[in-house]
């Protein structure tokens, strides 16, 4: 009787063996894998379901945004002359940019190139050349909003020439505008 117990005693602690391999295999790669996607799953829909929420707390105060914005864009545009704030000198480049390219429509000037680039003489200040063409009108138009312009910016060169390449339109104007921004890194 030895004989027959030992091996169906080693037959179960072999299947035993293998029923908790089984089950350390089944829960190591799939159940751990398949909680902890679940979980990541929830830890998502949590993130969602709350910026559902602020949403939906934007959207219900919009018109209190609104008007909030109105009042300080009001408060700004009747206070001082301020200089470009901006976390890089990119950014700072891209506000002198759109600022020239807005001044230059503003007097009808049709806009050739604008060049923007950190000033090599003066930390934290831009320079921009502005290259456009319109007419005498136009380049008053252009230094008016220039000098009331929100922020800082100084003209330092202007070139104004009769376009060559119009030579029947004598009123047509080739007119180069260089400035200088002060920038304050934030």
């Amino acid at each position: 009787m030895t004989t027959t117990t030992a091996p169906s005693r080693e037959r179960r602690v072999v299947i035993g063996g293998m029923f908790v391999l089984a089950v350390s295999l089944l829960a190591t790669y799939g159940v751990l894998p398949a909680a902890t996607r679940w979980q990541e799953r929830e830890a998502q829909l949590e993130r969602v379901r709350a910026q559902v929420a602020h949403l939906k707390g934007l959207e219900r105060h919009a018109s209190d945004i609104e008007s909030a914005a109105a009042a300080t864009e009001v408060q700004l545009a009747g206070g001082g002359r301020r200089v470009i704030h901006a976390r890089s000198s990119a950014l700072g480049a891209s506000v002198l940019q759109t600022l020239l390219q807005g001044a230059a429509d503003a007097g009808g000037l049709v806009v050739d190139r604008v060049d923007v680039g950190p000033d090599l003489t003066s930390e934290g200040d831009l320079t921009a050349t502005l290259s456009a063409y319109g007419d005498i009108h136009g380049l008053a138009a252009l230094l008016a909003q220039l000098a009331k312009a929100p922020r800082i910016v100084t003209v330092e060169r202007l070139t104004v020439q009769i376009n060559p390449a119009l030579r029947g339109a004598p009123d047509v104007l080739r007119v180069t505008v260089g400035v200088r921004a002060p920038v304050v890194m934030e």
